[in-house]
């Protein structure tokens, strides 16, 4: 009796010792010296930071990671919230975590001591969309109540789960939107957009790099999740439009990808079921399930995470108009979407939104009941949230033969991009190895097979119908993602062979040759190439194969100097080779670094954004052209190329989106130095521009203003289709190239190309002034067109071009009627691009 007297003493002072230093811990509003929450008022990221970091320093529970830096320098952090006593054996816990995801050579026995020792690790991310800014807010929140709090729930959640929470991830941007609102308050643009990406490269996109890994803040937290954390669940916050339903949370709508274990979903289903419970006991109507967001890409956060055995979460809910309130008429509530035909009542969304005000307080408020009921949940569950990560580990390793790899062979075309998608491989905790002639390999038997199986096989999208007749469910972003495909690597089923070792990706640059030396063509080449124009040395590019000391070298390859050749070296990507010569052969077209711009309309284009990154990371070093930079003309004796990125005609021109006929035209306007387009005097510039010599480079959509602008013998026969007629949503294609032409040197006679939009060009004899080139051509027979995705209408394509190249006075056009550098994943056919740049600046 008298030891329980003792326990229950030493409790209660542990108790009292915890209340007295929640007592001296700030709340976010009373730390920052501003309401949160309130209308009009948000904290930029370097106060959601500071604020974080006082948490650490004043509270026991709470322990704050810099995960690394953003591409702008800030600090990407992550909290480690938990209880004292899990937070003092975080090693150990961190050790059992990976243990769990990776459960080869454990027992039973030894899985359920594990499982009982272990403590769920949650992973919430906020604000990866910059205006998405509830989440952000809330963070703080949320982290002061877990940090303070001491009623027997709190503390028993706490015991049960570490917490992983990361207040942004996408920080520049949340600076960025935050200083823009700031700025315009009190005036009509206030809560507007801003006429730029917020994030510095590729904007609304950072959620589609999951996979490809090109961003630092994504790499940031794949090293995190991937690496050292290994979380079982993971949930991922955000928002969506003003006039649906308030919030969307799992379960998903269909379709679902088969590789991803039902584990998956029937965690996250229990999660989103919790979570709409709560939020109904809380009186929060609006909430929708069955919504919109499919369970099939695999390209976002937490999408990605399903294919590595992570219970994977999104929300998303209903915007304001960033910080400031919304009235939403009655009248403008809509469903629409897929899961909501009508905005009314149904199984699925039992409790409509009526309509009024919206505001950032209801955001938060809603966000907040949803992660409350998120970890209320997973430490109710704890065991069976630590047992079914195990669990599904186990069962994508199991359908692997022994030995079953997929195989790189080192004989390839493209050893230089083989090399870098196996890097990727090894970047994503994927086990790879090297043998000893070379080849690489990548074994199926791994806790992260099913990821392996999906990114190098090929998909066939499922059209899954919702009630009969000829329509689907059509999908939610792309339809295709086989890495193998899109950065033309050559992957084959084969059997590990004995004593492999795991592959260490090499480091960039090399030893120097000690006087001339060629470079082959192709995308990893580039980098070199680019630092060799850039040296002071002399770079001849070959115009057709050239027979140099016994080795026939293709069209397109560039002999450079000792200079030259000295500074590619240092520049060079891992399996690209500077082969030594004698000297450069005669006949060559001497190769100057080209001058580029890429135009940035102020309609936010993500194309642009990934256009620039990708100039950048191969050492192209583009300038921006806006509107008002080319309308002052005088272009040609700054720049050899200009690249227009998939940007609408009507964008380009006007500055303002096409609407279809009775449609509502309302566009919010921009202030008045962002608004606007090209114009005619633009339009006028560019086409001197090309006249006068230079090269004219439109990707996708933003072909339609130049065949409007320039007289050219080409037509988009696509340019009317109806959805119902062609649709191909990203997908992969079959394509033939003409390789004889300055712009496919050292591509494949045949190669996918990544399409996503109507574009099918037809040309005509030109008139004697135009020289024009059919680059790339769809096949004849269509049912060998689609690689892998999805496409209705594929005979629409038949034999139409999707390439062309012309001449225009002294100057150039490219028309590239898709994307070649989509979100800087589709390798294969950057060349396209690189090239059309380097034409721009050959001379005789």
């Amino acid at each position: 009796m008298r030891h329980a007297i003792r326990l229950s003493s030493a409790l209660l002072l542990l108790v009292a010792c915890s209340i007295a230093r929640a007592a001296g811990i700030p709340s976010p509003s009373e730390y920052l010296k501003m309401p949160i929450g309130a209308d009009r008022v948000v904290a930029d990221y370097r106060q959601i930071r500071a604020y974080f970091a006082e948490l650490d320093r004043l509270s026991p529970r709470v322990q704050v990671e810099n995960l690394g830096k953003t591409t702008l320098g800030e600090d990407l952090v992550m909290a480690m919230i938990s209880s004292e006593a899990n937070l003092a054996r975080l090693p150990r816990l961190k050790e059992i975590a990976h243990r769990l995801a990776d459960p080869r050579g454990l027992s039973d026995a030894d899985l359920d001591a594990l499982v009982r020792e272990g403590r769920a690790f949650v992973l919430v991310t906020c604000n990866i969309h910059s205006t998405e800014i509830g989440a952000s807010q809330m963070a703080m929140e949320w982290a002061h109540a877990l940090a303070t709090a001491n009623d027997a729930e709190t503390l028993r959640r706490l015991d049960q789960v570490v917490l992983l929470l990361v207040p942004s991830l996408n920080p520049d941007g949340q600076i960025m939107e935050t200083e823009w609102y700031r700025k315009y308050l009190g005036t009509r643009y206030e809560g507007g957009r801003m006429p730029w990406l917020y994030h510095h490269y590729v904007g609304h996109d950072d959620n589609r790099d999951w996979f490809m890994l090109t961003q630092k803040e994504t790499q940031a937290m794949s090293r995190a999740v991937y690496h050292e954390w290994f979380p079982q669940v993971w949930l991922d916050e955000h928002q969506m439009g003003s006039t649906g339903p308030r919030l969307f949370l799992p379960p998903y709508s269909e379709p679902v990808a088969p590789e991803i274990h039902p584990l998956v979903w029937r965690e996250v289903n229990l999660i989103g079921a919790q979570m709409a419970l709560r939020l109904e006991q809380a009186r929060k109507s609006g909430v929708i399930y069955g919504y919109a967001f499919d369970a099939y890409w695999p390209g976002g956060t937490k999408n990605t995470a399903w294919f590595k055995n992570v219970a994977g979460l999104l929300t998303e809910l209903a915007s304001a108009r960033f910080a400031s309130p919304l009235y939403v008429d009655a009248n403008e509530l809509a469903g629409g979407r897929k899961g909501l035909v009508e905005y009314e009542a149904q199984t699925n969304f039992p409790n409509p939104w009526p309509g009024g005000w919206w505001r950032l307080r209801d955001i938060m408020d809603y966000e907040r009941i949803a992660s409350d009921a998120l970890l209320g949940t997973c430490a109710e569950r704890r065991e069976d949230v630590l047992r079914d990560m195990a669990a599904r580990a186990r069962a994508s390793i199991a359908p692997a033969a022994p030995g079953e790899a997929f195989r790189l062979p080192r004989g390839q075309r493209d050893w230089a991009t083989a090399l870098r998608l196996a890097a990727l491989l090894v970047e994503h905790n994927v086990e790879t190895y090297e043998s000893a002639d070379g080849d690489l390999w990548v074994p199926l038997a791994q806790p992260y097979g099913a990821f392996v199986r999906e990114m190098l096989g090929t998909q066939r999208y499922p059209e899954v119908k919702l009630v009969p007749g000829p329509e689907i469910v059509r999908p939610y972003d792309v339809a295709a993602w086989s890495l193998p495909l899109m950065m033309g690597v050559t992957v084959e089923r084969a059997a590990l062979p004995a004593g492999a070792r795991p592959y260490v990706p090499a480091a960039a640059g090399a030893a120097a040759p000690s006087g001339a030396a060629a470079l082959a063509p192709g995308a990893e080449a580039a980098r070199a190439l680019n630092a060799a124009l850039r040296s002071g040395g002399h770079v001849s590019l070959a115009r057709a194969a050239t027979v140099l000391d016994g080795t026939t070298w293709p069209a397109g390859t560039a002999f450079l100097d000792r200079a030259a050749a000295a500074a590619a070296a240092k520049a060079l990507n891992p399996g690209v080779t500077l082969a030594p010569i004698a000297g450069a052969p005669a006949g060559g077209a001497v190769l100057a670094a080209p001058r580029v711009a890429l135009y940035k309309p102020w309609a936010v284009s993500m194309d642009e954004g990934w256009t620039r990154f990708l100039l950048e990371r191969y050492g192209f070093e583009p300038a921006t052209l806006d509107n008002a930079a080319i309308r002052k003309g005088g272009l040609r004796t700054r720049f050899d190329a200009i690249v227009l990125p998939d940007v609408a005609k009507e964008i380009i021109a006007t500055g303002r989106p096409k609407h279809e006929e009775g449609a509502m035209a309302y566009f919010t306007e921009l202030p008045p130095e962002y608004a606007g387009g090209l114009d005619t005097t633009g339009a006028r510039a560019l086409r001197q521009f090309v006249e006068a010599g230079g090269t004219l480079v439109a990707l996708a959509s933003s072909c339609a203003y130049v065949t409007e602008q320039f007289n050219i013998p080409v037509v988009n026969t696509l340019a009317a289709a109806k959805p119902e007629t062609f649709a191909c949503p990203g997908s992969l294609l079959r394509a033939s190239v003409q390789g004889d032409h300055p712009v496919t040197f050292g591509l494949p006679r045949e190669v996918a190309l990544f399409v996503d939009q109507p574009i099918a060009f037809q040309t005509a004899p030109p008139a004697p002034e135009l020289d024009r080139w059919v680059l790339a051509t769809y096949p004849d027979d269509p049912r060998t067109l689609l690689l892998s995705g999805w496409i209705r209408g594929e005979e629409l394509l038949t034999r139409r071009a999707a390439a062309v190249a012309l001449t225009y006075g002294k100057g150039r056009l490219v028309l590239l009627g898709f994307r070649a550098q989509h979100r800087a994943q589709t390798d294969a056919t950057f060349p396209f691009l690189f090239n059309a740049l380097y034409w721009s600046a050959m001379r005789e």
